[in-house]
């Protein structure tokens, strides 16, 4: 579970993602000085696209942290979160196969460590065979609904959103206790900084991080 070999698969990977990245920045660069871009120009782009990658994903450093406690070790959260997934699914779904095996750390207990390993990696899977398989009608389909009525398509994706919110919270209401009080403190904050972020923009970046660290001091110092 804690394995050297498991650490060399993750390092593998990065470097991947990080040859990537080098290799599209490098293809972009030079495009850039093709069509006119000064030198100067283009590391002011690099300087700034650079900021506004490192902010989005301070809520991925934070779901890292807590999601170690969980496994055990920092390795497998750091490989599912360095590549393909999501903070809040990656989370939902050790969560949900921590609390079906009814243990407190999946790494006491290696059926369930395994389990959630593959469900966290096979089910995030399905968005890739989806865009794969369906992505043209989907698109096609979008942009006529669009075309009669832009509404549509902002509140599908909304509602598919709060689906998903309201699933996740709904689960922390039944539980009772701390994990209701942590749900509505959360919430009013995140609606806090969202009326905020009205008039400064800035503050939509650091939404997510502000509320995940804002609930847990407070929920530190009730529950101490």
């Amino acid at each position: 579970m804690d394995s050297i070999i498991l650490y060399v698969i993750g390092a593998v990977m990065i470097c991947f993602v990080l040859f990537q990245s080098l290799y599209f920045l490098k293809k972009a660069y030079d495009r850039g000085l093709e069509i006119g871009l000064s030198e100067h120009q283009l590391k002011e782009i690099i300087r700034s696209s650079a900021f506004f990658s490192v902010v989005p994903s301070v809520p991925i450093l934070i779901g890292l942290i807590t999601l170690i406690p969980i496994f055990g070790s920092v390795v497998i959260p750091w490989i599912r979160l360095s590549v393909l997934g999501s903070v809040s699914y990656e989370s939902y779904a050790a969560n949900a196969i921590r609390n079906a095996a009814g243990v407190d750390s999946l790494f006491s207990d290696p059926i369930a460590f395994s389990t959630a390993v593959w469900t966290m990696t096979i089910s995030i899977m399905a968005g890739l065979v989806t865009l794969i398989l369906f992505y043209r009608k989907y698109e096609k389909k979008l942009t006529e609904v669009r075309k009669k009525d832009s509404r549509w398509s902002e509140l599908l994706i909304a509602a598919l959103f709060m689906g998903l919110v309201g699933t996740i919270g709904a689960q922390q209401i039944a539980i009772g206790g701390y994990n209701t009080v942590a749900l509505f403190i959360s919430m009013a904050i995140m609606l806090v900084i969202g009326l905020a972020s009205k008039k400064w923009k800035w503050l939509e970046e650091f939404a997510l991080p502000v509320s995940i660290l804002s609930t847990l001091g407070i929920m530190y110092v009730l529950i101490m």
